[in-house]
């Protein structure tokens, strides 16, 4: 040992590495598209690589991105952004009005089938040539100037702002798409505008980010080079970075939380984040299709073991689809298990002991899943339901999700500090992100009233009165809210909690 640790900080120094940040990720990332990304682990990236509108300070905080400014008028329907004047793409061209018009465009083609296209449903026409029915130029988007963007809405949707956080809404290079085509996007070709540039992408190995000279804000920006790791399993993230192999990692077993605060105090980041986890089931295959069938599996369900018991690290129970941290939200009061009702609902379906309710239950691959999954199938048991688990790695998992390929699944929805961004999954015509291909025209009917409403209070009552509909249903069974699991190197500094769980590294640097 005592030769062992000064040739390897020795090869560290020669090699150049001492000044990467090597972060843990949760996977392999599927794409790093803006407008194709469908997974939380690509948009960690992406948030290095691309600057919105909008964007985040260290805390979490909506602060101006791309744009210096913007203004809304008075019906909430037209919101105008100035752009910075020395906005740069990495490749040294300027960011225009016009690469914001071709990139929302980009984005609600159909042609490019991203999954998250309603992300921008709140602009003008978005839906309508999202589904084939505008043209592509009727898009509400326009430049005024070169450094003047002009965004028209369909209807008021006061927490733009924040939608405009996403990937979705980032710029793309026009000029590095016409060049490589769909290859734009590999190390070499991709040009972006934010803190960092791909500099390099070995499948499985790593994804390595090197600082954007270009960046309007490059003198602040400390770490020269990123190294997101994949790492899909929780227990081999914590190996890796008790072993000096990481300095950051975004996920750890909660069991290992009592003795790294007992060990390791100074490097564990533990907050709830803005989530909500969940089942889904599949309402198009019978016997999910029968309400009884899904109330019943719900009523026998009790989240204050699986928080309390079985998780173990401070998860808030949700009893609704809208995560208790929103705030200015009347959420969904406490709802006990019921065996008996549960049992009685099964038998009047026609599940009996002699006929058993036989599922499966399909979860993403990892520990902390698995416990959580072993434990609903124990519940469920206890009602004459037999679960044969099924678990497969993240990426597999949504892909499996959003065709509709399963019975019933566990599902999570992340980010935002408003319920729309939650309600909006059990929409009919929102695409494949409606897992379980739920339809009720008295929650659309709600939802898009809403949308309508320009009053806040009287939008939130409608979304309530949605979010009602959706739960009588049991169209999906609300679990909890995550709790953000995070070790960090005390010699990183500059890393702060907050509940949207987003930490460019522009805001970090080491001692």
């Amino acid at each position: 040992m005592r030769v062992f640790l000064p040739l390897f900080a020795l090869w560290y120094c020669v090699n150049g590495l001492t000044d990467v940040v090597r972060i843990g990720n949760t996977g392999e990332p599927a794409t790093l598209d803006p407008h194709r990304y469908n997974l939380r682990l690509e948009e960690t990236i992406l948030n290095d690589l691309y600057l919105g509108l909008t964007t985040m300070d260290a805390a979490g905080n909506i602060v101006p991105g791309a744009a210096l400014s913007w203004e809304v008028s008075p019906d909430g329907l037209t919101w105008t952004f100035d752009l910075r004047p020395n906005a740069r793409w990495s490749d040294g061209e300027p960011v225009t009005a016009a690469d914001f018009v071709f990139s929302y465009r980009r984005l609600v083609n159909p042609e490019t089938a991203s999954s998250l296209a309603f992300f921008m449903y709140p602009i003008k026409n978005a839906e309508a040539i999202n589904s084939g029915t505008a043209a592509l130029d009727s898009l509400g988007v326009s430049a005024v100037t070169r450094d003047r963007l002009k965004i028209e809405l369909e209807k008021p949707f006061p927490f733009f702002a924040e939608r405009l956080l996403y990937p979705t809404a980032y710029p793309v290079p026009s000029h590095a798409i016409a060049t490589h085509g769909d290859d734009w996007v590999k190390p070499g070709n991709m040009v972006t505008n934010g803190a960092f540039v791909l500099a390099g992408w070995r499948p499985q190995g790593f994804v390595e980010l090197v600082k954007n000279q270009y960046f309007h804000d490059a003198s602040n920006v400390t770490l020269p080079t990123v190294r997101y790791v994949p790492i899909q399993n929780a227990t081999t993230a914590l190996n890796r970075y008790r072993a000096g192999e990481l300095d950051v990692i975004l996920d750890f077993p909660p069991g290992e939380l009592r003795w790294l605060r007992q060990h390791m105090a100074d490097h564990v980041r533990v907050s709830p984040l803005l989530s909500v986890m969940y089942l889904v089931f599949n309402v198009t295959e019978p016997p999910f299709d029968d309400l009884r069938v899904r109330k019943a599996l719900a009523l026998a369900i009790d989240r204050r073991i699986l928080t309390e018991k079985v998780l173990k690290s401070g998860e808030l129970v949700s009893y609704g689809l809208v995560p208790s941290m929103v705030g200015n939200y009347p959420h969904a009061t406490t709802e006990l298990p019921d065996i008996a009702l549960a049992r009685d609902l099964l038998t009047a379906a026609g599940f009996t002991q002699n006929n058993p309710l036989k599922l499966t239950l399909r979860y993403i691959t990892g520990d902390e899943n698995k416990r959580v999954q072993i434990a609903i199938a124990s519940m469920w048991r206890s009602v004459g339901v037999q679960t044969s688990l099924h678990h497969t790695e993240l990426s597999v998992h949504f892909a499996d999700l959003r065709q509709a390929n399963f019975q019933v699944a566990q599902a999570g929805w992340f980010g935002e500090n408003n319920p729309e961004h939650y309600l909006e999954l059990l929409m009919s015509d929102i695409g494949d992100v409606n897992y379980g291909r739920y339809v009720s025209p008295k929650y659309d009917r709600l939802i898009r009233q809403a949308k309508r409403t320009a009053d806040l209070e009287t939008r939130i009552t409608l979304l309530k009165g949605a979010e009602i509909e959706g739960l009588r249903d049991f169209a999906v069974i609300p679990l909890y809210s995550v709790m953000i699991r995070s070790l960090v190197d005390p010699q990183i500094l500059g890393w702060r909690t907050n509940p949207r769980n987003v930490h460019g590294v522009r805001y970090l640097h080491r001692k």
